[in-house]
């Protein structure tokens, strides 16, 4: 596969993973994505001088797979990192899995079926993938900026229902009771807001 197919796939894997796990999407991880795509063939390029796909194994996904439980940074590059075994599972040449333990090259597909570099079913593949690309991203950052916007409102409702329910909740009432030395007259003073209301109990039984 083309480098350029690579990075679109890998964009894609990406975000997909991103929204499973609930990582916001930016502008750097989507680099980081496109970037991280094209590293395996980089890689065979610059150590191997050919590309021998042999660092197209499962090996190195598993362990950038748990280097992304220390730093969700590596998890963006396991999903770029997959798709380019993806990928590269359905082309003629397939991959070497499980080098250097096996040198067998895997594909997913008959022979008739299998995508060759640089054809004009790559092509068509890269598009497609283009299409789905940009709708992920749109999606992705609408989606969140949603929910961000939701939460928002949602706290701004708790707030003004908190503040809704103080003010109209509490009555305050004084009560004032004045009694005579005799005990014969009682005068309760009750007081809500600005209404005041005196009664006067009279023939007080101290004993009850």
């Amino acid at each position: 596969m083309r480098s350029y197919t690579h990075i679109v796939a890998g964009i894609i894997f990406s975000l997909l993973i991103m929204f499973i796990l609930g990582i916001p999407v930016n502008t750097f991880y989507i680099f980081l994505a496109g970037t991280a795509a094209v590293i395996p063939d980089l890689i065979d390029y610059a150590f191997l001088a050919k590309h021998k796909r042999e660092t197209h194994n499962i090996w190195i996904l598993i362990g950038l797979a748990t280097l992304g439980l220390v730093n969700q940074i590596f998890i963006i590059v396991a999903a770029a990192y997959l798709s380019h075994l993806i990928l590269d599972l359905t082309t003629y040449h397939g991959v070497r899995l499980f080098y250097p333990l096996k040198k067998t090259n895997y594909v997913v597909m008959s022979e008739k079926n299998r995508i060759k570099t640089g054809t004009s079913r790559e092509k068509a593949l890269f598009f497609f993938l283009c299409i789905i690309m940009v709708a992920g991203v749109l999606l992705s950052y609408q989606v969140f900026n949603l929910i961000d916007s939701t939460a928002a409102s949602s706290r701004s409702s708790d707030v003004s229902g908190n503040n809704s329910t103080n003010g109209t909740a509490k009555t305050y009432i004084n009560v004032q009771v004045d009694i005579d030395k005799n005990m014969v007259n009682k005068n309760v003073s009750i007081k809500t807001g600005q209404n005041e209301s005196n009664i006067i109990v009279t023939e007080v039984n101290p004993g009850g």
